[in-house]
């Protein structure tokens, strides 16, 4: 891929004076003291000081929010060696609400500046390319009227970058490593070796591995069958991933492997179904689990009989995708 044009970090009054602007009119704030102090060290030429105000721009953390200028203090951090705000300008430019803020959509260059940011040592730049690597559309969806080309699918591409992050010990790569030995997508089917890979991450904190394991528990694949191995997994998981929320549910519920509690079942396919996922990230709704919950209010299931929930919970089923809840609605 060709390197990214690069541009001397430096003094930019035209993206700092947007910057002041905008911490002026905050200036009220108890957090504009140091968006102020951010924006003098990243006008000095400190790049880690763009990253962070930018991060603060972004969300409008004590500071009007702008994607717009958000960027171009993003664009600052990456030109000088801050792998984070090389990830963070490429995550704005594949973002399909960047428009209604002023930041084009370009998958192009999304991908070169993933690529600088895996060069600089931020795994979940790695990542982000290998996705882009292995599923081309994936970074493109939700654009309207135009749609960016992102780089041609290659997988072995996409292998190098996932395990180039999992030995710089970013996790996330270890478990879409071991996605694709489970799948043999690109490599030799090897469910051992996905075990071996997902457990990795989810000894070092990452949740989603511990999700791929605990399904890989209740599957026996690559490893002995053990539910209640399995359940313990998702229970960890679920802090933050619905999908295991929804998986440990579905053991409750059947007695699989833990004591049968309809209960505990019911709230945990509330939470699936409600999800965490906001505009700045989480975990999205499980549409099957918002369908399992109206099942259990239509037929009194681990919680009293409520035909009226029922009816809500697969309306959101079927809006969420999930097709057999829309025919429960006709």
């Amino acid at each position: 891929m060709e390197a990214m044009e690069r541009k001397p970090l430096g003094r930019q009054p035209g993206v700092i004076s947007m910057v002041a602007v905008a911490i002026g009119l905050s200036a009220c704030n108890p957090g504009a003291r140091e968006a102020r102090r951010l924006a003098a060290s990243c006008s000095g030429g400190s790049a880690a000081a763009c990253d962070t105000l930018g991060q603060q721009v972004s969300r409008g953390d004590q500071v009007l929010r702008d994607w717009r200028r958000a960027s171009a203090l993003y664009r600052q951090a990456c030109d000088g060696d801050v792998g984070d705000g090389c990830l963070r300008l490429a995550e704005l430019r594949i973002d399909s609400r960047g428009r209604a803020h002023g930041v084009p959509l370009d998958s192009m260059v999304a991908a070169s500046l993933l690529d600088r940011a895996c060069d600089l040592g931020t795994t979940h730049g790695c990542v982000e390319l290998g996705v882009m690597y292995l599923e081309r559309d994936s970074v493109v969806a939700g654009a309207d009227s135009v749609k960016p080309e992102g780089p041609l699918q290659d997988i072995p591409r996409a292998i190098g970058l996932f395990r180039r992050a999992c030995d710089g010990d970013g996790m996330e790569g270890c478990d879409r490593l071991g996605l694709l030995y489970r799948d043999g997508t690109g490599v030799t089917a090897d469910p051992v070796r996905a075990a071996e890979l997902y457990r990795r991450a989810c000894d070092s904190g990452y949740q989603v591995g511990c999700a791929h394991l605990g399904e890989a528990y209740v599957a026996g694949s690559g490893v002995d069958t053990d539910p209640g191995r399995a359940a313990t997994l998702f229970e960890k998981a679920c802090q933050t991933e619905m999908v295991a929320c929804f998986d440990l549910a579905g053991l409750l519920e059947s007695g699989t492997g833990v004591a049968q509690d309809n209960g505990r079942a019911a709230e945990l396919y509330e939470k699936a179904c409600s999800g965490t996922l906001t505009r700045d990230g989480g975990s999205a709704p499980v549409p099957e689990s918002c369908f399992r919950l109206g099942n259990m209010y239509a037929n009194a299931t681990g919680v009293e009989r409520n035909l009226g929930r029922a009816s809500r919970f697969f309306y959101r089923a079927c809006s969420l995708g999930y097709e057999e809840a829309c025919r429960k609605r006709s």
